[in-house]
């Protein structure tokens, strides 16, 4: 029966769902950040199967893997390991067939609104006794309802975005590499990076980690965006140049900016970004919900099981 080499954090709810949801007979073999190298390549030499939760695959673990037939992550994301490596090894690698679309969705469009009203300093300010400042009173409160969104990467999270934007009324713009048909069901209309940059008044970045979108919004990017615009990020930190968004916010290029990742994570403390008023953060939470968790591992294990019969899996990731 399968082997199956497993990849995690200490203390994910995934690790006990993967214990309660895995087909009879398969076994597990768990290897997490307190793993010696050592320990995970010998685990990696049996591997039919190696299925990720939360952490990276590295190359010397994908080079002696000759076994295994699937990479499954449970991840949207697949910074963690090295497709073109990879690719030429003969590995496919999956990530989790949009299983955590709704709750990274659900809060792109959270951290809008707390950002456009100000929530976090409004909850600071009655907490600590202050009134209703000038600042939350609604003077420079916004709402998000018939407004311009724009969406970078339109794939299943983007996507879902559109979707939920509807309820808003607002006019949804997205560019991609490709078409997105789900996202034009929901009204969201395709233009380039340039004029959704200049239309939006809401920016929200729903596009994965590689070499095509590392350090896709930068000084140039920033500068296009209305003054009384917002940048949203729940993708991947490095996607936007930090400092080059310190500068904008602080200059007043931008108004404001939602931020569930970081260039560098955990985020520093003395990170100057953390300094602003005129952003909310969050310690890269997005995907992070009791109900996307049971989806993550039943479309790991359902996808592993297709490959185990003969199949193939569904959700492959190419290198750029």
């Amino acid at each position: 029966m399968p082997q199956v080499l497993v990849f995690s954090g200490p203390a994910l709810p995934l690790l006990d769902m993967a214990n309660q949801m895995k087909p009879d007979g398969w076994d597990l073999h768990l290897c997490t950040s307190d793993s010696t190298e050592a320990e995970a390549t010998e685990a990696a030499k049996i591997a039919d199967f190696i299925l990720v939760f939360g952490h990276g695959v590295s190359d010397t673990v994908l080079r002696v893997a000759k076994k295994t037939k699937l990479v499954q992550l449970c991840s949207a994301g697949f910074d963690g390991i090295n497709l073109r490596l990879a690719g030429e090894l003969g590995i496919p690698v999956a990530n989790n067939g949009g299983a955590n679309a709704i709750p990274v969705a659900e809060f792109a469009i959270t951290l809008t609104l707390s950002t456009i009203r100000h929530l976090t300093v409004a909850a600071a300010d009655t907490v600590a006794g202050q009134w209703m400042r000038p600042e939350v009173d609604g003077r420079d409160s916004h709402e998000l309802f018939a407004t311009t969104v724009g969406i970078i990467g339109a794939g299943r999270i983007g996507s879902t975005v559109a979707g939920m934007l509807r309820g808003f009324e607002t006019t949804t713009l997205y560019t991609d590499k490709v078409r997105s048909e789900k996202a034009e069901s929901f009204g969201a209309v395709k233009v380039e990076l340039e004029e959704l940059l200049e239309r939006s008044d809401v920016v929200t970045l729903h596009t994965p980690l590689d070499g095509s979108t590392h350090g896709l919004i930068g000084e140039s990017e920033l500068r296009l965006m209305k003054k009384t615009a917002i940048l949203i990020n729940t993708c991947r930190g490095p996607v936007v140049q930090e400092k080059a968004l310190i500068r904008a916010l602080e200059d007043g290029e931008i108004w404001g900016a939602g931020l569930d990742v970081f260039e560098q994570e955990p985020v520093d403390p003395s990170n100057p970004i953390l300094d602003l008023e005129n952003i909310v953060v969050a310690p890269h939470i997005a995907g992070k919900s009791y109900e996307s968790y049971p989806r993550r591992v039943r479309f790991a294990f359902e996808n592993m099981m297709n490959v185990w019969q003969g199949g193939n899996a569904e959700s492959i990731v190419s290198p750029e």
